[in-house]
C-alpha cells in the first residue's frame, strides 16, 4: 500500500514495549513483506506529557518514520 520510497509512521503508546522491541517488531514485519526500511527518525511523547525519571510508566509513547524500499 505504500509506494517505494514511501515514508511510514508508526506509533505504540504502550509501556509495556520497549523502543528496541518496537523497532525489531517494525523491522521484522519489514523483512516479512520483502521490505527494506530506513529509519528517519525515532521519536517520544510531546513536552506536554512528561516523562518522569522516578515513573518509568510515562516514558510510553514511541513514534518511528521510516522510509521503505523494495
Amino acid at each position: 500500500m505504500l509506494r517505494p520510497g514511501g515514508i511510514l509512521i508508526t506509533c505504540s503508546c504502550s509501556y509495556h514495549v520497549s523502543p528496541p522491541q518496537f523497532l525489531d517488531v517494525v523491522a521484522d514485519s519489514a523483512r516479512d513483506v520483502h521490505r527494506t526500511i530506513r529509519l528517519l527518525e525515532s521519536r517520544s511523547q510531546a513536552k506536554d506529557h512528561p516523562i518522569l525519571a522516578a515513573v518509568p510508566e510515562t516514558a510510553y509513547l514511541k513514534c518511528l518514520i521510516v522510509s521503505v524500499s523494495y
